[in-house]
């Protein structure tokens, strides 16, 4: 990289370390659109594909730094674990030329152990659990909502109280589960967001395949029956805490054989030459309808197993 090379990325890198700071502060102190700081990894993933790795740490620390400065440190450490190791693994991984699938699996580990580090250093530090002070806060406001209600009068309160607690123990118990799922998610959406401005910048960012060729591994389901059956055995010679293991199991799982019980019929519709929106709206009537979400489930555990698209022969 020539003189000019170098100061031209730095410029842009300090660019981006400002859009990274106002994406940030826009979810700290925006509260309807605290949804942004979700978008933070962006510009570390966009000036790591256009200047080099280095430059993307760059930028992760420096906004992190002006974010402290902002703020408050703890927020910086938030920004920086939380969102900083999204942005530098999908950066890496597209500077690798990586597969979109990889790199997608790296940068989801990546973000769950930031995550976890994050909930154990504010534990550390704070002596309380963020964790368990969100959930806290949660059931204080419901107490308080449900004291309003029942003074003006409103009936079935108990009822929906009993449904909350029910809720409040289903988050409890599956917090593993939902942290990892969180983790895929902002990973695939920061993915998704920095190849569609690149695309724009005319570089190139690998894609992943059509949804109706999505296929998870073929022994992935066999790994579920296996991880069922040594919990179950488990349970059985008295180990403890194997409910909550057998349902973190079943909801990824449930999760991901959803995933490619859609993709089963989204190839069959495309087959039968399906317009694309009636293809989503059949997707979406599949949500909204639990036989139907057991249905598909079923059939994405079988395809693991059976392969009805025949994809790995086409390999």
């Amino acid at each position: 990289m020539d003189r000019n090379d170098s100061t031209r990325a730095l410029v842009n890198t300090a660019l981006s370390s400002a859009i990274a700071v106002i994406i940030a502060v826009i979810g700290l102190f925006v509260p309807f659109m605290s949804i942004a700081s979700f978008l933070w990894p962006v510009p570390v993933i966009i000036i790591i594909k256009r200047y080099g790795f280095r430059y993307g740490i760059y930028v992760t620390v420096v906004s992190g730094l002006i974010v402290g400065m902002i703020s408050q440190p703890l927020y910086a450490a938030y920004v920086i674990l939380g969102f900083g190791a999204i942005g530098l693994t999908i950066g890496l991984g597209v500077s690798k030329d990586y597969s979109a699938g990889v790199t997608l699996i790296v940068s989801s580990i990546a973000s769950l152990m930031s995550k976890l580090l994050l909930i154990y250093m504010v534990t550390r530090i704070m002596g309380i659990n963020p964790l368990d002070f969100q959930i806290e806060a949660i059931e204080k406001s419901f107490h308080l909502s449900s004291k309003f209600y029942k003074s003006i009068g409103l009936n079935n309160i108990e009822n929906i109280e009993e449904m909350f607690t029910g809720y409040i123990q289903f988050f409890k118990i599956m917090i593993p589960a939902l942290l990892i799922s969180v983790s895929v998610v902002d990973s695939f959406i920061n993915y998704i967001v920095s190849r569609t401005i690149l695309k724009r910048l005319k570089l190139e960012m690998k894609p992943f395949p059509p949804f109706a060729r999505w296929r998870f591994p073929r022994n992935i389901a066999l790994g579920f029956i296996m991880m069922i059956a040594l919990t179950y055995a488990g349970g059985y010679f008295g180990l403890d805490n194997t409910e909550v293991i057998m349902g973190n199991i079943f909801l990824l799982f449930n999760s991901v054989f959803l995933i490619q019980g859609l993709a089963v019929i989204y190839y069959y519709m495309t087959s039968k030459g399906w317009p694309k929106f009636g293809k989503i709206a059949v997707s979406v009537l599949i949500l909204f309808n639990n036989i139907l979400v057991l249905a598909v489930v079923f059939i994405g555990l079988i395809d693991g197993i059976l392969d009805f698209r025949k994809l790995s022969a086409g390999k």
